[in-house]
């Protein structure tokens, strides 16, 4: 009985968090203020965390590392099919079924992905960008390479990262319905993935 109260406590601080974060900001919210509408007191918040970082990481931290997973899953799978194919002629545009993986990724913690992307101090928000972008600049140089005869273009692959998580960003600020933003990721990935056919990938002259 005690476990069940004390999971309740917890899961009323963070939605009294998201809250929190949401209207004032990172560096604004308060933990008094939390703790007041959550109905519970700060002894009991410091029982569940450490500080303000600490539950801030409890709401972004969980849904950042789900993305990344299926980042990386997405890439390997991409390595997989290109070691299959013979010619640039041959790469499939079309990655519909991805950028619904992503959505529905994005839009069942679009709260905490926003609190991240609006409330956050500036350098954690940075720091997050910064490791998506150092993910697919790991993940895209052995996917293209998969395909016998070709290789990176270092800086052009690193410009359309930025690009990606750019285009990803706008669409979880801007767009608030989950199919809609399916749609739109759907016309970004599309036209993302011909820009590195196009520019991210050249003859390897090994």
């Amino acid at each position: 009985m005690k476990k069940d109260t004390d999971y309740e406590k917890r899961d009323l601080l963070i939605a009294a968090a998201k809250e929190e974060f949401m209207e004032k900001g990172y560096n604004k919210a308060s933990l008094r203020s939390i703790c007041a509408k959550a109905g519970v007191t700060t002894g009991a918040l410091y029982f569940f965390f450490e500080n303000k970082a600490d539950l801030f990481s409890a709401i972004v931290d969980g849904p950042i590392n789900e993305l990344k997973s299926l980042v990386i899953g997405h890439f390997r799978d991409d390595a997989a099919y290109m070691s299959t194919l013979s010619s640039i002629e041959e790469i499939d545009m079309e990655h519909d079924d991805v950028s619904d993986m992503f959505a529905d990724c994005i839009y069942r913690n679009r709260d905490s992905f926003l609190i991240l992307l609006t409330g956050a101090e500036n350098t954690v928000y940075e720091n997050v960008v910064d490791d998506f972008v150092a993910l697919m600049d790991r993940a895209i140089p052995p996917m293209i390479s998969a395909m016998k005869g070709y290789k990176s273009d270092e800086f052009m692959c690193h410009w359309m990262s930025h690009m990606t998580v750019d285009s990803f960003i706008h669409v979880i600020k801007h767009v608030e319905d989950r199919d809609e933003a399916a749609e739109k990721l759907r016309g970004i990935t599309n036209y993302i993935v011909r820009g590195w056919v196009e520019l991210g990938m050249v003859k390897d002259g090994k």
